[in-house]
């Protein structure tokens, strides 16, 4: 990755190797220089005073799944599943709510929230009368990105004033969902402008230094044991005023395409009201094409539903490995494509529990 010689995961890696028997020393306190702390755990319920922790989205286990994805959660496995409320801040979107499900094989999430209208259009071709013409037009499609802990360390704002690492599915009403799939990304946050035109300048959203949380254990956990009793490191870093973002489909250098631009019509129209699609979906394959997903509309809501395998076939380190308990956060786009217009939620905990705990269990969050 690029920008991991920026990140402390190295210094991480360093200092996990220097301190032995951690079951002695369950809290190490380090300062990796004179603007950053690190705070390791383990086996222990310790978190800084000021840590702002999450949202627990509880994923019930099922079997035999026959989910069509369409949107539309009329399957009986997903009246198993938990439904959590969670609040958006910063864009128009204010509230969403999440439900999950898993198999031995695969994650499912699905994702609702309030819009009055459906934009299933992406700046399509519209009638010009000045211009006798037809050019890009203003509607912008729905979408919604879910990004997920990896690689680096990681927090909940795309704009949180961190360098980090993030894996995203991002679905797209017109340039994704009529192939059923999401885009499958690769970001990184940093904090200096980069040669790679695929980094974009923005102004954090967060203007105090607060504390990022990474998960350390690979391995599987007990499932009833709550994020904070898991392995895991507190980060405390200086926030940056001035970020660079960028979210790629995965597949390296020569990451795919997701959608391919078409010409605009020729000629005077019969119906100059009509418009015509600019960008038509391409089908992802590889690492870009390993989420599935597919979102319905009806009554003023939106209904998305993401499928994908747990451990991915690449094994990539940007690749979330649902095994224990992952942190994400859910982005709503309404009306905008623009990453500082969006609606975000807080740190959200993807926890899968076991199969014989009962729906009065799940209502406990941690």
């Amino acid at each position: 990755m690029n920008n991991q010689k920026n990140c402390i995961t190295g210094l991480i890696l360093v200092l996990l190797a220097s301190a032995t028997q951690p079951l002695q020393a369950e809290v190490i306190h380090r300062e990796a220089n004179s603007l950053s702390k690190i705070s390791f755990v383990s086996n222990e319920s310790w978190e800084p005073e000021d840590f702002v922790p999450g949202t627990t989205i509880p994923a019930s286990y099922v079997t035999g799944v026959d989910i069509n994805l369409d949107g539309k959660e009329d399957e009986p496995q997903w009246a198993k599943a938990l439904e959590v409320d969670v609040p958006l801040s910063y864009g128009e979107v204010k509230t969403a709510s999440i439900k999950a499900l898993y198999t031995d094989d695969e994650v499912y999430i699905r994702v609702r929230w309030p819009d009055a209208t459906q934009d299933r259009e992406h700046h399509p071709w519209v009638w010009d009368e000045a211009r006798q013409g037809y050019v890009a037009g203003s509607q912008v499609e729905d979408s919604l990105m879910l990004s997920f802990e990896a690689g680096c360390e990681w927090t909940p704002s795309l704009l949180g004033g961190y360098m980090y690492d993030f894996d995203a599915w991002h679905w797209l009403a017109a340039r994704s969902d009529p192939l059923g799939q999401a885009v499958d990304l690769y970001g990184n946050v940093q904090d200096r402008k980069m040669r790679n035109p695929d980094f974009h300048r923005f102004e954090s959203r967060v203007q105090e230094d607060d504390w990022v949380m990474k998960f350390t254990e690979n391995h599987d956990v007990d499932f009833n044991a709550p994020w904070d009793e898991i392995d895991r490191v507190y980060m405390k870093q200086a926030v940056t005023p001035v970020l660079y973002l960028r979210a790629v489909p995965d597949g390296g250098p020569n990451y795919p395409s997701f959608d391919r631009q078409l010409p605009a019509p020729r000629g005077i129209p019969q119906d100059k009201t009509q418009t015509y699609p600019q960008f038509s979906p391409l089908k992802l394959e590889g690492g870009a094409g390993e989420v599935s997903a597919k979102g319905h509309w009806q009554d003023g809501y939106w209904t998305v539903e993401f499928r994908r395998d747990r451990l991915t076939p690449a094994r990539a380190i940007f690749d979330t490995l649902f095994n224990r308990l992952v942190q994400f956060s859910v982005h709503v786009f309404d009306r905008t494509e623009a990453i500082n217009e969006g609606s975000e939620s807080g740190r959200l905990f993807l926890r899968f529990l076991p199969d014989e705990l009962s729906e009065q269990q799940l209502l406990v969050n941690d």
